[in-house]
């Protein structure tokens, strides 16, 4: 066969592979357009002792490379198409390729499942494989970020695969389990057993939920323009057009929503939330200050247990990926509930844990109440914090004002006339005189007492002050 003949029966075979599957219509969304470089496309399942070759078109999975933004990226994508995008040695052995790409070069993985489980017929092998891709996905942890997309079925050991990765995109129509929801419902007989998108956003298996591929390519697409290629220490930086000495709207500022202080303090106003249906007493972002990209993790009213092992998982990736630590802080206290008793003191811990253990710059804005054990394990002086500013109105103590009143004062409470009259006064001397943020200052746990109004640039200049921070 001369070359022209081999370049023919070539371009057969690649077309009989290729087709118009919906794994390569995926990652075509989230590319730039061109840019993908496939990888593996002729790779085959070996015989077994139970049959032969099975016919999967790129043994029922894609992969290879591009980029996002003229950044590399490497990609796979499950072929639901062929056979199910079922799990075999060979379909994991090409993502674990791919994988060692991504840590010779260090850049992020992007995985999009959609797979109807494991190829039976290989038994073990098969097995094996998700055990291959669950190390590599582990050994990359600390290495690159990595982003699953969601997009169809993933259940079983493929969601825990999924789950191995730092964020988890979910699309509408697809189910994120692991025993399915038809299982459950028919062993514990309960009607209303969800894996839906919104369900694993709910539940804290997924970052983000959406109604399309093409809105999860987006998030994707936005996500990494915020982070950087790996955890070598480069910092992620963008240029912008606001003023680092622009003032905020006192009016549009809510102490008690890190949204609303972003919206304020951020470059033009922007970030990117994350997990927003999960422990929503926790927010978590990404937003530039004067250019760099910076984590954000607010906290608003009572803690629970979720909320704290939401923020201290967050804390612990950007600490891995060298990203700068912006804490706003207006909480009371932990929750007083059954459910925290049972798995809220480890989950407090780890969430101090987390801070005390941070080697990037960390700066901490409280704008309302930090009372409490709150005070304590979230971006204190004493844990480590680099800078820490209050605005006048903060509540910093050891206990909520009413409680104080009641194991202090009880003396003037019983010989008052008018007892709620006299505890309404005495609550209102606690938090004028010993919750006031200028008594913290007094001893330098709060490095400066900031206007409202000057939250940008206080922000602004620490995080640049910090940046060399070896």
């Amino acid at each position: 066969m001369d070359n022209v003949g081999k370049r023919n029966l070539f371009l057969e075979k690649k077309a009989e592979i290729s087709g118009n599957s919906s794994a390569r219509t995926r990652i075509a969304m989230i590319l730039d357009e061109g840019s993908f470089m496939e990888v593996g496309a002729f790779v085959k399942q070996r015989p077994t002792e139970l049959g032969g070759i099975a016919d999967a078109a790129a043994e029922g999975v894609v992969t290879g490379w591009g980029t996002i933004d003229g950044a590399p990226v490497c990609v796979f994508s499950q072929d639901v198409s062929a056979m199910g995008g079922a799990v075999s040695e060979m379909h994991a052995r090409k993502i674990c390729a791919l994988y060692d790409y991504a840590l010779k070069t260090g850049i992020p993985v992007i995985g999009i499942f959609d797979s109807k489980g494991a190829r039976i017929a290989e038994g073990v092998d098969a097995l094996n494989g998700y055990a291959s891709v669950i190390a590599k996905a582990t050994a990359a942890g600390a290495l690159v970020p990595q982003i699953a997309v969601v997009a169809g079925n993933c259940g079983g050991a493929t969601a825990i695969v999924a789950s191995c990765f730092d964020f988890v995109v979910a699309v509408e129509g697809s189910e994120f389990y692991y025993n399915s929801p038809t299982v459950l419902a028919s062993k514990f007989g309960k009607a209303e057993v969800k894996a839906s998108a919104a369900a694993a956003a709910e539940k804290g298996l997924a970052a983000f939920d959406c109604a399309s591929d093409a809105e999860a390519a987006g998030i994707v697409r936005a996500l990494l323009g915020y982070l950087p290629a790996n955890s070598s220490g480069d910092k992620n930086y963008d240029s912008t057009t606001d003023d680092i000495n622009r003032l905020a709207d006192m009016n549009a500022m809510d102490a008690g929503d890190a949204r609303s202080v972003l919206a304020n303090a951020a470059d033009c106003g922007q970030y990117l939330e994350v997990g927003a249906k999960f422990a929503t007493e926790v927010f978590t972002g990404f937003a530039r200050f004067d250019g760099e990209s910076v984590a954000v993790v607010g906290y608003c009213g009572e803690l629970t247990a979720a909320g704290a092992a939401k923020a201290a998982d967050f804390i612990g990736f950007a600490d891995m990926f060298g990203l700068s630590l912006v804490t706003v802080l207006n909480s009371d206290g932990y929750e007083c509930s059954f459910g925290f008793e049972a798995s809220g003191l480890s989950a407090a811990a780890a969430l101090a844990s987390s801070y005390a253990t941070a080697t990037v710059p960390t700066v901490t804005l409280i704008t309302g109440k930090a009372t409490g054990a709150v005070y304590a394990t979230v971006g204190a002086k004493g844990l480590g914090c680099d800078m820490v500013f209050a605005w006048p109105q903060a509540e910093i103590s050891a206990l909520k004002a009413s409680a104080a009143v009641d194991l202090l004062c009880t003396e003037e409470l019983k010989a008052a006339e008018d007892a709620v009259a006299a505890r309404a006064q005495l609550t209102e001397e606690y938090n004028d005189k010993l919750a006031a943020p200028y008594e913290a200052a007094k001893r330098g746990y709060v490095d400066e007492i900031i206007d409202p109004i000057e939250t940008r640039q206080a922000l602004v200049y620490a995080l640049g002050l910090l940046s060399t921070k070896n």
